[in-house]
């Protein structure tokens, strides 16, 4: 029977004796503090200035900026190291008067809380009917509908991939099962190979960034930020666990907090990394969820958060669980008096505050469920967590919803959808500004989102062996109470038979999509997917994808060990390795690793696997804590598709002093493809392409062998290239076949030929209305025709706001401007032969 266990958590401030600040001041790190300098200081006199207090600074750039604050503040905030608590308060005093500098302050302490665990039995798998916060039948003696209206608000969106959720915190456990689908992919980052790919500041942040060690990895050692998370965003439908608020979310670490706690400096640092991944890199980090809080007041902290505002980050705060009026003792940094932060108490599930929530009719915003809150911990596992710290990531998830179905909200008018449109409970008058609990569905409505619907698959992604075959549930939900029929069509690349329980659907209801293989269908990713449109106007469509995993028909199970004992040196993060030779050919379909390390204090450990061809998992990553030996074994399809034949190298380092111990024994089972199922096969072609204007760029998808040595294109014009994905530019409007021959290791070849037409046609537009109210919403009405099947991409003030077919198209949208331009063109990734039209208010 699986368990989930209950956890009392928040975020405190931690006090410690022997504070040299003031009696009674909150902790603060003895060996450094923060200062603003005013504008316009050189780095010159930065040095300076610190040098003639016996101070240093922390690394900075050639401006004198900390290279882990330079995207906050101007760059104006440095962390000043010194030698202990004495010398800090010198500096402090001296450094507070000086004319350079706007602000000295301590450099806080911040820290997670956790002061009870007790076992609770529950179902398997069926975790979901626990999420009181989520959906409150009255389970457990709770209030029935004193929850966010979870279920109401999925009809109406489940998320956007493209949204990305920072979580400031102990990190995430990234492998965790519930949360891998959801995590942040660093875009260009290759993982452990030892640079900065994408010129972030931060070496291999695949995932994140950890401001304690100033790496690339924010894996959880407290379990804190992985609960948090999954709150925002675990996996639903996966048969597992939870389910997160948005379900369709990219969730991104920041580790701050350590054992000990954090400091004000590295949970500054996190809110620079995050603001200039939004800011410099394009990443859509929309929010931030911030489940910490304590210290005095922060100057340094507040013109962070205030940077992180200005670029259009929410900043979701835990109000505190002091049980105080944060009006009258501000507990920070929910109480920090700006606009875009939404400061959260938590209620239990009767509606009621918490008796340790902090509160305030100022600065508190709202409530969220924050009691026996369900989600994800570390090693895969479930736990339930008290506090505000729960309550702010259902904010935080409802904050994605919002912006999956309204992406053009900015941060304030997120935050005034989220508070005006809750529950009204009696709990929470007075006690916050708007006397409301979180509701998701509410607040949704409130986005006033134009009436249409959207489709999902259910699952997004699932795997077979040939010969077998899969079904997708894929479900149309309306958005405003729109109640028209959609025309739903599919397409499988590479091709598949299917069928379709209906090709016709009506809004709310769901049908199903088998995918059929044989026993000779080769074995690879299949990409499915699904375009909808209204069967009355084709005004409203929509789109969704899923992936097909094909297994071999049969495998059969090579298994390897080796049992030679290595020693693993203390505290060298260069560990030690361990090889298995495969001499055996083939290609694997699943990988189950198991280790025996004897060693005390297994939270010290890294464990990673690298295959033949170079691929890096790791397994094991400084979990587990205080407990001894690390006996596991992993399942991984992370080596798929790849050959088995070479050196399978483990890797196993300690990361801290004092505890040792030894790798005694480790194996693999690699399932490889039988004698009745050949690899490598014939390959197979494809490849897809974009347009802009008369150049073509080609992008090859070949697939199925992953031997292909040679690539030869015949572009239908007399030329031709060898190149994997080349680039072509045509002489003149045309059509044209596209011919790609393909050749393996083996010789065997296979090609494949598609029709490119290029077409750069004429767009009619006819603006047939364009009001503005005085709030400075606006509806324009136009009509297009001229369109081709792909129908036309159109741009408002050179921002893309959708493909639309012949006919009527409605754009509404907020603006202060008395005209707005559009830009109406055929979709090919080019502006070639839009047309452009102003509209006068």
């Amino acid at each position: 029977m699986t368990k989930l266990k209950t956890l009392v958590a928040g975020i405190s401030l931690a006090l410690f004796a022997g504070s040299a600040i003031a009696a009674n001041s909150p902790s603060a790190d003895d060996e450094s503090l923060l200062v603003v300098f005013k504008p316009a200081v050189s780095k010159q006199e930065r040095e300076a200035l610190v040098r003639s207090v016996g101070g240093l600074l922390h690394a900075t750039d050639e401006a004198g900026r900390d290279l882990r604050m330079r995207h906050v503040a101007e760059g104006r905030i440095n962390t000043i190291r010194v030698a202990n608590a004495a010398q800090r308060d010198r500096v402090l005093k001296r450094l507070s008067q000086h004319p350079l500098i706007e602000v000295a302050e301590p450099n806080y302490r911040l820290t997670t809380q956790v002061t009870d665990i007790q076992p609770m039995n529950a179902p398997n798998d069926e975790f979901f009917g626990l999420l009181w916060g989520l959906h409150n039948t009255g389970q457990d003696g709770g209030t029935p509908g004193a929850d966010i209206s979870a279920l109401d608000a999925w009809s109406i969106t489940q998320g956007d991939r493209n949204i990305v959720i920072g979580v400031i915190d102990e990190g995430i456990d990234y492998n965790h099962p519930d949360l891998v689908a959801n995590i942040w992919h660093n875009p260009g980052e290759i993982c452990d190979n030892g640079i900065d790919d994408t010129g972030t500041g931060v070496i291999d942040d695949c995932h994140g960034f950890d401001a304690i060690t100033g790496s690339g990895d924010p894996m959880d050692f407290g379990g804190h930020g992985t609960h948090v998370a999954g709150t925002i965003g675990a996996a639903a439908n996966n048969g597992i666990g939870v389910a997160g608020v948005a379900w369709d979310v990219q969730l991104a670490g920041c580790r701050f907090l350590g054992p000990d706690g954090g400091f004000t400096s590295d949970a500054i640092a996190c809110i620079d990394y995050f603001t200039n991944l939004r800011v410099n890199h394009g990443v859509n980090i929309v929010a931030t969820n911030n489940s910490w809080g304590g210290g005095g007041f922060s100057q340094a902290l507040r013109s962070a958060i205030q940077t992180h505002n200005d670029a259009g980050i929410l900043f979701v705060a835990a109000a505190g669980n002091n049980g105080l009026n944060s009006d009258v003792s501000p507990s920070y940094p929910g109480a920090y008096d700006l606009p875009g932060i939404i400061n959260v108490a938590n209620t239990d599930r009767n509606d009621r505050l918490a008796g340790t929530s902090t509160y305030g009719a100022v600065s508190v915003d709202l409530g969220a469920p924050g009691s026996s809150i369900g989600s994800t911990y570390l090693d895969g596992g479930y736990v339930y967590m008290s506090g505000t710290s729960m309550a702010a990531p259902h904010v935080a998830g409802a904050a994605a919803l919002l912006w999956a179905i309204k992406p053009d909200l900015s941060i304030t008018e997120v935050k005034d959808i989220l508070m005006s449109s809750g529950d009204s409970i009696p709990a929470l008058a007075g006690r916050t500004a708007s006397g409301k609990r979180l509701n998701a569905y509410q607040a949704l409505l409130a986005a006033d989102p134009d009436p249409g619907f959207s489709v999902s698959f259910s699952p997004s992604s699932q795997e077979v062996s040939a010969g077998d075959y899969a079904q997708f549930d894929l479900t149309v939900a309306s958005i405003a109470d729109w109640n028209g029929d959609v025309a739903l069509s599919i397409s499988i690349s590479p091709e598949l038979s299917y069928d379709l329980s209906s090709s016709e659907v009506a809004a709310g209801e769901t049908v199903t999509l088998t995918v059929y293989t044989d026993s000779d269908t080769q074995w690879g990713s299949y990409g499915i997917e699904l375009s909808a449109s209204d069967t009355e106007s084709g005004e409203f469509t929509g789109s969704a994808s899923a992936e097909l995993m094909v297994l071999p028909a049969s495998l059969v199970d090579l298994t390897y060990s080796n049992s030679t004992q290595v020693s693993i040196p203390d505290n060298n993060p260069n560990g030690v390795t361990s090889v298995i030779s495969v001499a055996d050919s083939g290609v694997t379909f699943g990988t189950d690793v198991s280790v025996n390390i004897t060693h005390t204090w297994r939270g010290d450990l890294i464990v990673r696997l690298t295959s033949p061809e170079g691929t890096v998992h790791t397994l094991h990553d400084r979990s587990g804590g205080s407990a001894d030996d690390l006996i596991d074994t992993w399942s991984l399809s992370a080596f798929n598709g790849e050959s088995i034949t070479g050196d399978w190298t483990l890797f196993v380092s300690d990361n801290a002093a004092a505890d040792v111990g030894r790798l005694n024994s480790w194996g693999l089972t690699l399932s490889v493809a039988s004698d009745s199922d050949p690899v490598p096969g014939e390959p197979r072609p494809g490849f897809s392409w974009t347009l802009d204007g008369l150049t073509a760029s080609f992008s090859n998808s070949s697939s199925a062998d992953y031997d292909i040595v040679s690539y030869a294109w015949d572009f239908g014009d007399g030329a031709t290239s060898s190149q994997e994905s080349p680039v072509h530019t045509y002489a003149e409007q045309g059509t044209y076949s596209v011919s790609l021959t393909v050749t393996d290791s083996e010789g065997q070849q296979a090609s494949v030929t598609e029709t490119l037409v290029l077409n750069i046609a004429t767009i009619d537009v006819d603006v047939l209305s364009a009001v503005k109210l005085r709030s400075g919403s606006a509806t324009v009405q136009m009509n297009i025709s001229g369109a081709d099947e792909s129908g036309a991409d159109v741009y408002r003030d050179g921002t893309f706001i959708g493909n639309f077919n012949n006919g009527r198209v409605r754009d509404r949208f907020t603006t202060s401007a008395s005209s707005v331009e559009y830009n109406v063109c055929p979709q090919q990734g080019s502006r070639a032969g839009c047309t452009s039209v102003t509209v006068q208010f």
